[in-house]
C-alpha cells in the first residue's frame, strides 16, 4: 500500500478530489461508502479533519456488514493538519472483484448513503454510483494487473536455471468447466491418481460464516471481523503458510475450513484472552508513522 504517498497528499490537500476525501466528522456509514468508492477506484485517502481517532475495529465491522467481498485493504493513521490532530484512512485498490453494497445504508439514520446492490466509485470530489466508464476502467485495471502477473511468470520461466524442465501433466478427468480434477505426476500408468480438492467443500466458509460458527460454539459476541483479522496477521495465517485453514480463489473473498473454525474455538477455550491478545499484538506491531504536518 502506498501509505506514505497518500499520507503526504492527506496532509497537504486543500480540497477533495478523486484520491482525497476531506471530512470534518465521523459517520461510519459515510466512511464505509467512501472506503468502498476509493477501493473500487484504485485507492486513495479519507481525511477526517479535527478528528483525533477512528475506531478501526468498528470500521472493519461496518464494512463487513454493508459490503462484499471481504476487504481489509485499509489502514487508519494519525495526521496533523493546521495544528489540529486529525485522522487519515488510507485505502488500497481492491483486487479481482469490486466492493458491492449488500444492504442499504443511511447517514445519521436518515440521509440515503447507498442502496443494496450499489456499486460506488469516486467522481472527482464525490463518492457516487458507478457509470459504464467506471466499470470499463475497473476491468482495464484488472486486465493490466493480470498481464503484469503473466509477464512475471514468463520471466520466471526464462530465468529458470540450467537443467530445469517445464512439465506437461496428463489429465485423467475434468470437471464441468474443463479444469483437471485427476492428474498423474508420474509416467507409471499404474500409479494412483491425484485428485483436485473442491475448495467449496474443503473451505466452505466466508469470514462472516466463520464468525457465525465460532460465536455459535463460544457464545454470541465472542469474536468479530477485527478479531479474525488480528489472529490471521499475528499468527501469519495465509494460503501459503496454512493452506489447510484458508484458500484464496482467483475471484472472490478468502474461504476458510472447518479446521480453522475448530482451531479458533480451541485456542479461545485454552486461553480466554486469545482474541484480545491477538488484537493487542496486531496493533502494537503495525508500523506507526509520526503525524505529518501540513505546510
Amino acid at each position: 500500500m502506498a501509505v506514505n504517498r497518500f499520507l503526504s497528499r492527506a496532509a497537504n490537500a486543500t480540497r477533495s478530489s478523486k484520491r482525497v476525501a476531506l471530512r470534518e466528522s465521523v459517520d461510519y456509514v459515510e466512511l464505509v461508502r467512501d472506503v468502498a468508492a476509493m477501493a473500487n477506484s484504485g485507492g486513495g485517502v479519507i481525511v477526517l479533519e479535527g478528528v483525533a481517532g477512528v475506531d478501526e475495529e468498528l470500521l472493519h465491522e461496518q464494512l463487513g456488514q454493508y459490503a462484499e467481498p471481504e476487504f481489509e485493504g485499509f489502514e487508519v493513521e494519525p495526521l496533523t493538519r493546521s495544528g489540529r490532530p486529525s485522522t487519515a484512512v488510507v485505502v488500497e485498490g481492491v483486487r479481482n472483484a469490486p466492493l458491492v453494497f449488500t444492504r442499504t445504508g443511511r447517514i445519521e439514520g436518515e440521509h440515503l448513503a447507498f442502496v443494496r446492490g450499489g456499486l460506488y466509485f469516486r467522481h472527482g470530489a464525490k463518492s457516487e454510483a458507478a457509470t459504464g466508464e467506471d466499470v470499463r476502467d475497473f476491468i482495464r485495471r484488472q486486465l493490466d494487473s493480470t498481464r503484469t502477473q503473466w509477464l512475471a511468470n514468463i520471466r520466471q520461466v526464462m530465468h529458470a536455471p540450467d537443467g530445469a524442465e517445464v512439465a506437461v501433466i496428463q489429465t485423467a478427468k475434468r470437471d464441468e468447466e474443463g479444469r483437471p480434477t485427476l492428474i498423474r505426476l508420474t509416467t507409471d500408468p499404474h500409479a494412483p491418481l491425484y485428485g483436485q480438492v473442491d475448495p467449496d467443500q474443503s473451505h466452505p466458509y466466508r469470514q462472516k460464516e466463520v464468525i457465525r460458527e465460532v460465536n455459535a460454539r463460544l457464545g454470541e459476541g465472542a469474536v468479530n471481523a477485527f478479531d479474525v483479522l488480528s489472529v490471521r496477521r499475528v499468527h501469519a495465517i495465509s494460503e501459503e503458510t496454512r493452506p489447510e485453514f484458508v484458500h484464496v480463489p482467483k475471484f472472490g473473498s478468502p474461504q476458510y475450513s472447518d479446521a480453522f473454525v475448530e482451531w479458533l474455538v480451541a485456542e479461545r477455550q485454552r486461553d480466554p484472552r486469545f482474541f484480545e491478545k491477538a488484537k493487542i499484538s496486531y496493533l502494537a506491531t503495525r508500523p506507526r508513522r509520526s503525524p505529518e504536518r501540513s505546510t
